[in-house]
């Protein structure tokens, strides 16, 4: 069964100058928010978010001279959210096909958390699609896999993982009173808590607000341990050659600083920044700090970007 978005999602409307609409790629339809125009930079969002956690970033990178699309992902907000291809491998075909759908021939694609595990999969199974790239807090996915094997501190700071995997009971602690523990978690995972009003957190809280809106989000843990345990069926990671931007906050309760030493080892052109007294969702916690990196590096690697911009897709 497929649970589509709400009826008229796919039709444009106009929010303080950013586009909502959707369109078509891997057999999926996409909700997602654009503004701007110049090269495609496709901003890939994590668990629990949406569109609306790059609120910051669009109109910033927009009025810098590129265009700007946030989708919501396979199984999240208004896109649709089907039982399968959750695999990172096809959640990967998701975007490279996305970028296709768009119009243009390769993009800037970043990703915080998921997002960022989508981004690393990306530009190491087409490469051919990505221009250049940027994480925020995630590790690439052979370093995540070799510290956890090694490190009982990242270990234990990943317990959520194995938890997601218990059948139906996440689902219902995610959901119930409306989704309040998705708002409660940003909170505490933030250093300052200032931007994680009731207000900002409510489209959030309202995407988890059923269990059945909750499971598509989880299914993307679930067959990650699937892969983890058929290692064999993985394919070995070629080293990335593309320029890249590593972003870290330092408070990240979830993901230690130790990760990030070894990748050197899987990207030959990539710039590491950490962001100080910040915590694990950094888009929302400090979005002037995130676009300041985000706005200088695009800048100094602009050179290696398309020119030419596609028009949006009729619907």
């Amino acid at each position: 069964m497929l649970y589509r978005a709400r009826e008229g999602a796919g039709k444009r409307r106009m929010t303080e100058a950013i586009i909502e609409s959707s369109v078509v790629a891997n057999g999926v339809r996409f909700h997602y928010a654009t503004q701007g125009r110049g090269p495609l930079v496709l901003l890939v969002h994590g668990f629990p978010e949406r569109w609306f956690s790059w609120r910051w970033q669009i109109p910033a990178l927009a009025a810098a001279g590129y265009r700007v699309v946030a989708p919501d992902l396979r199984g999240y907000g208004l896109s649709d959210k089907p039982h399968d291809g959750y695999e990172i491998t096809n959640l990967a075909l998701d975007i490279a096909q996305l970028i296709r759908a768009l119009g243009e021939d390769e993009a800037t694609v970043i990703g915080h958390d998921w997002g960022g595990a989508i981004t690393w999969e990306t530009v190491s199974r087409h490469p051919e699609v990505v221009s250049r790239y940027g994480v925020i807090n995630c590790p690439h996915p052979e370093v995540m896999r070799r510290t956890l094997l090694s490190s009982t501190a990242q270990l234990r700071r990943s317990w959520y993982m194995f938890a997601f995997n218990i059948p139906w009971l996440p689902e219902r602690m995610i959901a119930r009173d409306g989704g309040s523990a998705v708002a409660k978690m940003f909170r505490a995972m933030a250093v300052d808590r200032s931007n994680f009003t009731r207000e900002a957190m409510a489209p959030f809280c309202e995407s988890v607000a059923s269990p059945e809106a909750v499971t598509p989000m989880l299914a993307y843990y679930r067959q990650a341990l699937r892969a983890a345990a058929r290692p064999s069926s993985i394919a070995p990671y070629p080293v990335i050659e593309k320029p890249g931007l590593l972003l870290w906050a330092e408070e990240d309760k979830a993901l230690g600083l130790e990760l990030l030493a070894p990748h050197s080892r899987v990207a030959r052109d990539l710039r590491i920044q950490r962001i100080p007294q910040c915590g694990h969702f950094c888009t929302q916690e400090q979005p002037e700090t995130v676009n300041r990196h985000l706005l200088r590096w695009l800048e100094e690697t602009r050179a290696v970007t398309p020119g030419r911009s596609a028009s949006p897709p009729s619907e």
